[in-house]
């Protein structure tokens, strides 16, 4: 079975559903949810199979919707009225506090089937101070039978007024020897212990990497970087075709493999859950382990600014790029002074 799980979730995420519908079934689910964890743990469609269950007018013994009755045909079909989703507009980096009044006056008109409201705000962490200030009444006074369940990355970023009204669902990574069997599952010639590693310890977010074909990017990635260091890759050359690459996808890049190097230094071998290549490590040994703390604490700066749109691409690549060749002794870029 390759991409269909029990109830259409998956295995890590089973304690958390049976958690729920123990709770609908002896009529104690909250009004408000918050689903928080790292990217690629599959939040989204946990949320959407809840809402699924929470829609069903029949749904089984064994904590599963129907699949038959009018609540399941509209949710299978996108169009149940009871229904809705919420995220960031396309054309905005933040959800907006007229879209969260337009979410507040929808849960309370009446359900037009008789039954719960549900509503799913995925990258709540994105919502505006007003925004959320405004969902705030919702959440002490919610309106009749209505779930509103709020996904996030960063769930710190949400007003703690919002965190305290809402149940905390922590989504957690499974154990790597479990994620690399399931993975296996959905191919097996790929090089999961790798691509697990390059996400993180998150199954969903390893298998978009190898459907993307990022291996081919990772394999390019690491020989241009130990080719600097060695002195046989030009930096600027380099960085002229990273800077091809959307800059989250090389900082982020960096950021894991310069935290796999400082593991790899510390424990004095490379441990193979690690995954990082040899001949890194091996030419990054000299570099003084200071130097990797400061040049990390960098990436995340430059990251940080790169997500505001504050900086130019190709020079941010080669900055970024150029103090291996020197081995990291350089100052601070993006640090705040």
């Amino acid at each position: 079975m390759k991409d269909k799980e029990k109830n259409n979730i998956y295995f890590w995420q089973e304690s958390i559903w049976a958690q729920l519908t123990g709770a609908w079934e002896q009529q104690r689910m909250p009004h408000g949810l918050l689903l928080a964890g790292p990217a690629g743990l599959g939040k989204p469609r946990f949320a959407r199979e809840l809402a699924g269950f929470v829609m069903c007018r029949e749904p089984s013994p064994a904590q599963q919707r129907c699949g038959q009755c009018k609540g399941c045909t509209l949710m299978a079909a996108g169009s149940h009225p009871d229904f809705r989703w919420e995220s960031v507009p396309e054309d905005r980096k933040t959800i907006g506090i007229g879209q969260a009044r337009e979410i507040v006056a929808w849960m309370h008109l009446t359900s037009y089937l008789g039954g719960y409201k549900v509503v799913v705000i995925d990258d709540a962490d994105l919502m505006t101070r007003e925004a959320a200030n405004s969902l705030l009444k919702t959440l002490e006074e919610p309106a009749g039978a209505s779930l509103l369940m709020l996904i996030s990355k960063r769930p710190h970023g949400l007003l703690a007024t919002i965190r305290s009204r809402c149940q905390l669902l922590r989504f957690t990574r499974p154990g790597h020897e479990a994620a690399l069997q399931w993975l296996g599952t959905q191919d097996s010639s790929a090089d999961w212990p790798r691509l697990l590693f390059l996400a993180n310890g998150a199954p969903l977010r390893a298998l978009t990497m190898y459907r993307d074909g990022f291996a081919d990017t990772d394999r390019q990635f690491s020989a241009d970087l130990a080719g600097i260091i060695d002195g046989s890759t030009d930096p600027v050359a380099a960085s002229a075709a990273w800077a091809k690459q959307p800059p989250v996808v090389w900082l982020e890049w960096l950021q894991t493999v310069v935290l796999g190097l400082i593991r790899a230094r510390a424990a004095g071998v490379a441990k193979s859950k690690e995954c990082e290549p040899v001949h890194l490590i091996q030419g990054a040994v000299n570099i003084n382990l200071g130097r990797l703390y400061h040049y990390l604490d960098d990436l995340v700066a430059a990251r940080q600014r790169s997500e505001r749109g504050v900086l130019r691409a190709d020079l941010m690549t080669a900055a970024m790029l150029i103090p291996w060749a020197c081995g990291l002794n350089y100052r601070s870029i993006y640090q705040e002074d």
